[in-house]
């Protein structure tokens, strides 16, 4: 008997167990979280894009063509000013220079020796040995050979030159950011052999929409970020802005140079960078871009929470400055100061929906 007790009240207690807890949060309402729309004034601001380059820097070249015979520098490496940086093998530089080198010397035996014949033939003439016209033809070949004097030692000089320039040298302090030809490989005269650049200072040039270049001028002050790097930003300043825009796009080209010591940062030149610029400020009410649904669209929308229910108010916008954006209520709609606006939990809203909020 008392085993068939204990066996009935395990078998109460299992039963209990066995029920699914009670569910205490009955209210099944949506959770949306909102914040406070506000009416004021938003200052524009506007990012473009571009690639960070050295503010020194040049592409390197041979004038003269021939083979690359050596390049003792790497890409990415650091060199001094008047560091060599490659030679040239031209095979017909060596011999140009010693046969320029031969005209000069013949050309300067034949105007000394016709110098001293001038001399002898103005003694005869002032004797009357010899005829006025013999004397003046002397002269005249004495003339032409100091014009080809002149002609030779201008030829040894440029022949000179070109064989200097059969070593490319740095022009200044700085870093290899590109190299464009191997030791073996045939150059033209001016092609771009490698380029340099100071790493000290860095800028960007940005192609400006007509309706902002007309408020940049040179001196503006700018902030300059790089999107790999997120949370920081540098100051920049304007140092050039074209008055002539692309004929292909109707762009103007500007300059911004970074404001900081970049080798004391982690810019480097090549990183893909944006320049900020204010452009205009707007009256409206303004609200976090979150809170907008389709705003690249032709319908931008917000959802307004009243006494607990949501109200879709159809919006203009009007600026925007990275998160924020103004707008103006259209199409009779109500948006004013003070107003909770859903930022997250958009989906599936609709017109007289119950829901619940959260800051």
């Amino acid at each position: 008997m008392k085993i068939k007790v204990l066996l009935a009240a395990i078998a109460l207690l299992t039963l209990a167990g066995c029920k699914e807890p009670v569910n205490l949060d009955t209210d099944t309402r949506q959770l949306v979280r909102v914040t406070e729309a506000e009416q004021g004034r938003l200052v524009q601001r506007l990012a473009f894009s571009s690639t960070l380059r050295p503010v020194n820097r040049a592409r390197l070249a041979f004038q003269t063509p021939g083979i690359l015979a050596t390049r003792p520098v790497e890409l990415g490496q650091a060199v001094r000013q008047g560091e060599l940086l490659a030679t040239l093998d031209n095979p017909e530089l060596g011999p140009a220079q010693k046969a320029a080198a031969a005209t000069l010397q013949q050309t300067l035996t034949r105007r000394d020796q016709a110098r001293r014949d001038l001399q002898r033939l103005e003694s005869l003439r002032d004797s009357g040995a010899v005829g006025e016209d013999a004397y003046e033809q002397k002269a005249s070949e004495l003339a032409a050979l100091n014009a080809a004097l002149n002609a030779a030692e201008a030829n040894l000089a440029a022949t000179g030159e070109r064989l200097e320039d059969a070593s490319l040298v740095a022009p200044f302090d700085g870093v290899i950011y590109s190299i464009a030809a191997e030791p073996g490989e045939f150059v033209a005269g001016g092609q771009v052999l490698m380029s340099i650049g100071g790493p000290a200072r860095l800028e960007l040039e940005v192609m400006l929409p007509a309706s902002l270049v007309a408020q940049v001028q040179v001196g503006a002050t700018t902030e300059v970020r790089v999107p790999q790097l997120a949370g920081m930003s540098w100051p920049g300043q304007v140092v050039e802005v074209s008055s002539i825009g692309d004929p292909a796009t109707g762009l103007f080209p500007a300059v911004v140079e970074v404001l900081a010591d970049v080798s004391a940062s982690p810019l480097r030149a090549g990183m893909l960078a944006q320049a900020w610029f204010d452009h205009g400020e707007d009256e409206g009410v303004i609200v976090p871009l979150s809170a907008i649904v389709d705003p690249v669209g032709n319908d931008p929308r917000v959802f307004r929470v009243e006494n607990g229910e949501i109200h879709t108010t159809h919006v203009e916008i009007v600026a925007s400055s990275e998160a924020r954006v103004a707008v103006l209520p259209r199409e009779g709609g109500a948006l004013t100061n003070g107003d909770l606006v859903v930022t997250e939990g958009h989906r599936s809203l609709t017109d007289g929906q119950s829901v619940r909020t959260a800051l």
